[in-house]
């Protein structure tokens, strides 16, 4: 039998006897609600709180249904794949933010109402995303899997995981993601304020300094990078060309690799280079006599600057003019580039070259476990010229960074240095008074 009270009315459904509210909500339709008890009195209170708390709901714009996350974000999901399906949004959202929700987000608030996470909450879930993979749910798999369609059949591909810790781009986006997962909870109308969602900042202090090379290391490097040319020197057994090539392509990374570490110059500007940005000059050095050195134009980094480069890169601004000279039959003009192909076009990356000769070299990875690369030429060049004396703002004028840059990634190679002056003999002095 039913009873109407106070927009709301109360049924009982058999077999079990207890009571029901049923009441409509504008906007959002018909809402029935189970009461949990067979009392009438009690019933009656109860649908009575439910009724104004949904009323209160309302007033404020938000949905009076409870949804659990999980359905939140599985509606999101579906949003998404929609909107990949018109046209409104790159593929790749379709086939990565499902994965990411389900893994991460809805494994770990599955059950939660929307409306009740709050900044706490968010913060105790990037503590436990960061250890995911090594001592989280992820740890108890040791493959994922992936859905892929291919040629209109769906497949399941399996890769084993790279356990560690998800770095800071990673969480940045994901971070982005859940933000935009609340938004469409806002607009829904399931939670009227969006909780705070930064991922924590990293407090501990990193080492961002890139390796270099002692002059020992680089020493070495130059003499496998020579014998390494000198493999394909002598082509008269090659009717092909083809080692004629390879040895092309080892000389141009020999003069990359010696003219990055006497210039200091990054990798940006020295593949930016063209004929007309170098000049040849006279200059009187310090015992008299007149020297000839390079001055360079260099370009990177939306600036430009004039720096003087060490002599000893003439002898491979040479040679590449005479490789360049064997390529196209005539001397390079002013806007040609200084490091170029086969097809006389400019090199965009010496990357996988310089890798195998760091290989070769037993010198790609340095001590402190981190890849070298070209900015390795950077740093011996300005540790080198550190070690000369020669002052940190006309150093950092000519390689294009401040005198506080210089401090802060070079200065830390002159205690070492400098031991013999930090280790005086004050303990036997004092002893002898």
């Amino acid at each position: 039998m039913d009873a109407v009270s106070e927009g709301f009315t109360l049924y009982k459904r058999p077999p079990n006897g207890r009571y029901y509210a049923r009441y409509s909500i504008k906007g959002q339709g018909q809402q029935r609600v189970s009461l949990g008890t067979s009392d009438p009195i009690e019933a009656e209170r109860r649908a009575q709180s439910k009724w104004i708390k949904a009323c209160a709901l309302a007033e404020v714009g938000l949905s009076v249904n409870k949804k659990q996350f999980e359905k939140i974000a599985e509606e999101f999901i579906a949003g998404i794949k929609l909107a990949v399906q018109r046209g409104e949004k790159a593929e790749y959202h379709a086939k990565q933010y499902p994965t990411i929700i389900r893994r991460y987000f809805v494994e770990y608030f599955r059950h939660k109402l929307m409306s009740a996470i709050k900044a706490d909450d968010i913060d105790a879930y990037w503590d436990w995303r960061k250890e995911f993979w090594i001592t989280g749910p992820g740890s108890k798999n040791p493959m994922i899997q992936y859905d892929r369609v291919i040629k209109g059949v769906t497949t399941k591909i399996f890769r084993p995981v790279k356990e560690g810790y998800p770095s800071k781009s990673t969480l940045h986006k994901e971070s982005l993601l859940l933000r935009q997962l609340f938004e469409f909870g806002q607009r829904r109308g399931y939670v009227t304020e969006i909780p705070e969602i930064n991922v924590p900042k990293d407090k501990r202090r990193k080492d961002n300094s890139r390796p270099g090379f002692t002059m020992e290391e680089f020493m070495h490097l130059k003499s496998v990078s020579e014998a390494r040319v000198r493999e394909f020197e002598f082509t008269d057994d090659d009717p092909s060309g083809k080692n004629q090539k390879t040895y092309q392509d080892r000389l141009r990374l020999h003069c990359f690799c010696m003219i990055a570490a006497f210039t200091g110059m990054r990798v940006t500007e020295l593949l930016n280079l063209s004929w007309g940005d170098i000049e040849a000059r006279k200059i009187q050095v310090e015992n008299g006599e007149f020297c000839d050195v390079t001055v360079i134009q260099a370009h990177g980094k939306g600036k430009e600057r004039e720096l003087a480069a060490m002599p000893e890169t003439l002898t491979f601004f040479n040679l590449l003019k005479s490789l360049f000279y064997v390529a196209n039959d005539q001397m390079p003009g002013d806007d040609d580039p200084v490091f170029f192909n086969h097809e006389g076009k400019r090199i965009s990356s010496f990357k996988i070259g310089l890798a195998k000769l760091l290989i070769a070299a037993d010198l790609r990875v340095a001590r402190n476990g981190k890849l070298r690369d070209s900015f390795s030429f950077r740093h011996f060049y300005i540790t080198q010229q550190i070690r000369e004396g020669v002052g940190h703002h006309l150093l950092g004028r000519n390689v294009g960074t401040s005198s506080k840059m210089i401090d802060a990634y070079y200065s830390k190679i002159r205690p070492t240095d400098e031991i013999a002056q930090l280790i005086p003999d004050w303990s036997k002095k004092r002893l002898m008074q």
